[in-house]
């Protein structure tokens, strides 16, 4: 008998691995197939098998990114060919594929999604996340997936599953406050107050900002990040963000300037317009549309505007390790991020929450595939 009071031997190919029932051989897979825009199907797919190099995860918790939400939202004329998605997710390794050492079964993970050639110049110099041939991998929506090992990092005993399923979201903040090279005394505005724009917020602040001030919408989002880390929030619905932002800083500006949005909204106009004299505006969300903003207001202020794409090294560490230390040290939370959850069968569902920002006051939406 198990701990449940369920007789093992009723119950064929079962295996205990780190004290859980967890299967041993794989049958019967459900996961996620996305056919383009809000068609979302839970199907069977074949068992996942690691082969040399890869292990197999069981997956535990994985995040509705932004990025997924952009093709969420955009209905292709005909269906396409069916893929899994989700990138953000952590689990435990059931199996492990030939020519593998270092990895044992039990181990609990976070998988980074992206994986470079590690052959060209930005590879070499630690910018693998612009390396040309970057493949970007998913299949966290599911109940199992294949990863490469060099892709696989331990989670600590002290973080979840849950907020090791945001790692990958840390990561890009640490990414970003380091190309925006935020300074101890630093004024920091965020524009966005999605998953990104908050996970900014709490780097920003380890990073040494004195005052951080949160633009977005609804107030549920902005008042996470004032309970965080003290910021100060400013609905962009309700007040002039422009004014608002002078009342914070007495005038003159935020020192960085976080673009965390992303989609349609031209957004860098407005980073321009709150950015102090020779300030810096570090743009992170995905646009689809052109950009414009006033060359003579930005060049007459000095400004410096960087880009900021996934994430890479720093030092002798991948950013995705960095972000893992500081939750393992309690330098971030990412338990108030985390507004809902849903069981696989119901992702249609947790999509539309996701999508629902302004209804649903969502947050970090996750998917449990065990549950």
């Amino acid at each position: 008998m198990d701990s449940s009071g369920v007789s093992i031997d009723t119950i064929p190919n079962l295996c205990y691995i780190s004290n859980r029932l967890l299967p041993f051989e794989v049958t019967i897979v459900k996961a996620a197939q996305f056919y383009g825009g809000k068609d979302i199907r839970v199907e069977t797919v074949p068992d996942p098998t690691p082969e040399e190099g890869q292990v197999l995860v069981q997956v535990e918790a994985t995040g509705i990114c932004g990025s997924d939400l952009h093709g969420y939202h955009h209905q292709p004329e005909k269906p396409l060919s069916p893929r899994i998605g989700g990138h953000e997710l952590t689990g435990e390794i059931i199996d492990i594929g030939s020519g593998i050492t270092g990895y044992e079964k039990g181990t609990r993970v976070a998988v980074e999604p992206i994986s470079p050639c590690n052959n060209c110049p930005e590879c070499f110099n630690g910018y693998y996340n612009i390396c040309a041939n970057l493949r970007h991998g998913g299949g966290g929506f599911a109940e199992f997936m294949v990863a490469r090992t060099p892709n696989v990092y331990a989670l600590p005993d002290n973080v979840s599953a849950e907020g090791g399923a945001l790692a990958e979201v840390y990561a890009v903040a640490v990414h970003a406050v380091n190309r925006a090279m935020v300074s101890p005394g630093d004024r920091v505005a965020i524009i966005g107050s999605g998953p990104v724009g908050l996970t900014i917020a709490q780097v920003a602040d380890i990073a040494g900002a004195t005052s951080i001030a949160m633009l977005g919408k609804p107030d549920g989002p902005i008042q996470i990040a004032h309970e965080a880390v003290g910021a100060v929030p400013i609905n962009v619905d309700k007040t002039d963000a422009v004014e608002a932002i002078k009342d914070w800083s007495d005038g003159r500006g935020a020192d960085v300037v976080f673009e965390a949005v992303g989609g349609t909204a031209n957004t860098l106009e407005q980073a321009t317009e709150i950015a102090a004299k020779r300030g810096r505006v570090c743009m992170v969300g995905g646009h689809r549309t052109p950009l414009t903003f006033s060359e003579r207001f930005a060049r007459s202020r000095e400004l410096t505007v960087i880009w900021s794409f996934c994430y890479g090294r720093r030092g002798g560490k991948t950013e995705f390790q960095v972000a893992i230390d500081l939750l393992a040290v309690g330098k971030l939370d990412p338990n108030p991020l985390i507004t809902h959850r849903f069981d696989l069968d119901d992702i249609n569902e947790a999509f539309a929450v996701a999508a629902g920002r302004d209804e649903h006051e969502s947050v970090k939406v996750l998917v449990m595939p065990n549950n």
